[in-house]
């Protein structure tokens, strides 16, 4: 990978930075900001560095202009994917722990891959290290990673390649996954094949491996050693297992050729940017929570959190509340209490925005709740029209609601998408609580 080095006046004001940009390379890639020192102070990673650091010509974050009056040197790493670019810049960032990657982002907002113990060990998330997911504490954490929509992707086209198991129990028969080339199969049946579960716990491990090796910036020599496997099984006439090797050594190389995987987060999140100078935000809206609640006419009323990161759900930080209160039905009461027990746990990371389905009432209700706790955080609403669709967005300040029409296609889209997973996930909780009342079955408490 060359890297191209520009040297950089003692103080490197914004026009020197806008002359840096237009030599800049217009692919994936690593930038790197070093102070008069020699020591890198923050580093970054792009589908373009030539447009990211465009960005930064515009920014009014007075963190990142610090960062930019205090460099005296900037550097570029050009890499071949922008799978490469997330991973080089993981293993950059662990080894330097530049000032300005923790000061513009809470080290909790990181992301970790979780690899659990085992025969058939499991892969997670998780924004700190040492968190327990499932009753089970990983033994290998890899990371951090910046960008979790892109790694999510790039362990969804990993995992195609070199399967592995999310079961959360045994079953009796083969599991969706297993049909459909995601999983091994054997690693989550009840009464397995014992010579079948032998030869799984192989492949297992050596995917888990392979996975391993990529996320930490070996692939070239696990490429090598799964084209030396292939070479041999094709010398010892194993000609199954030399093709198979053969598959996966190419779409390997086909997925660390598909730019488009980073390249349609930062294009989410340059239009996130957009809903950010709306809003007069100074953090970039990275994580955002919706709201809902659901009842008929007060019975086994239920509300919902729903969590997107990125622009994608992530059901690891879904909550499903049972209203406690009497009084209902009361939209407001219920989205105060909802708020109130979800803010009882600083445990959960705080969003960047909090999008409330309802009108200019429910925004107020939020906003008062969120003082009374001491806490500040940025909150808007989605108001329906006569056919209960999103119309307006209603803003904190401002007199009058806002079309949803006004705003970018990527932000109408994602805010209708927030809203809409939080009412589906707050009716299916409803329809469970009724369901069970209507068998004569007690409800489960929450």
């Amino acid at each position: 990978m060359p890297e191209l080095l520009y040297n950089i006046d003692l103080i490197m004001d914004y026009s020197t930075l806008k002359n840096t940009v237009r030599t800049a390379p217009d692919g994936p890639g690593i930038y790197i900001y070093t102070d008069e020192t020699g020591r890198d102070i923050y580093i970054g990673k792009a589908a373009s560095i030539k447009k990211r650091l465009k960005s930064y010509l515009k920014t009014e974050d007075s963190r990142i202009r610090q960062m930019i009056e205090r460099a005296k040197e900037l550097r570029f790493i050009q890499t071949e994917s922008d799978i490469e670019a997330l991973i080089l810049e993981s293993q950059l960032i662990k080894q330097k722990r530049p000032d300005f990657n923790i000061m513009l982002r809470d080290d909790k907002q990181y992301f970790y891959v979780a690899i659990t113990a085992g025969n058939f060990p499991r892969l997670f998330l998780t924004h700190q290290p040492n968190t327990e997911r499932h009753g089970t504490i990983a033994k290998e954490y890899i990371g951090p990673f910046t960008d979790g929509a892109a790694l999510k992707a790039t362990l969804k086209y990993l995992r195609s390649i070199f399967p592995y198991c999310t079961c959360k129990q045994l079953h009796n028969n083969f599991c969706l996954n297993y049909h459909i080339g995601k999983c091994i199969g054997y690693c989550c049946l009840k009464n397995p094949d014992l010579t079948e579960l032998t030869k799984a716990k192989k492949i297992y491990a050596e995917n888990i491996k392979a996975i391993r090796d990529i996320l930490n910036g070996r692939k070239v020599s696990l490429l090598k050693e799964l084209k030396a496997t292939m070479e041999h099984a094709a010398r010892t006439d194993d000609f199954d297992a030399a093709i198979g090797l053969r598959s996966r050594i190419g779409r390997l190389e086909r997925v660390f050729e598909n730019a488009r995987i980073i390249k349609n987060s930062e294009v989410l999140r340059s239009h996130r940017s957009e809903l950010q100078s709306l809003l007069k935000l100074r953090k970039p809206i990275i994580r955002i929570e919706g709201y809902d609640t659901s009842n008929i006419q007060g019975s086994h009323a239920t509300g919902s959190m729903v969590t997107f990161i990125d622009g994608e759900p992530d059901k690891n930080y879904y909550r499903k509340f049972k209203i406690r209160i009497k009084r209902t039905p009361d939209d407001t009461a219920m989205l105060r209490e909802i708020l109130e027990r979800r803010l009882n746990h600083p445990e959960w990371p705080f969003p960047d925005l909090i999008l409330i389905d309802g009108g200019k009432s429910q925004v107020n209700t939020a906003l008062k709740t969120l003082k009374a706790m001491s806490i500040k955080l940025p909150v808007i609403g989605i108001a329906k029209n006569e056919h209960h669709k999103g119309r307006y967005l209603i803003i904190p300040g401002r007199k009058l609601p806002l079309l949803l029409d006004k705003l970018s296609p990527a932000d109408k889209n994602l805010l209708l998408a927030i809203d809409g997973e939080a009412h589906r996930f707050a009716i299916s909780y409803y329809r469970r609580l009724h369901g069970r009342s209507l068998r004569g079955s007690p409800a489960l408490k929450f």
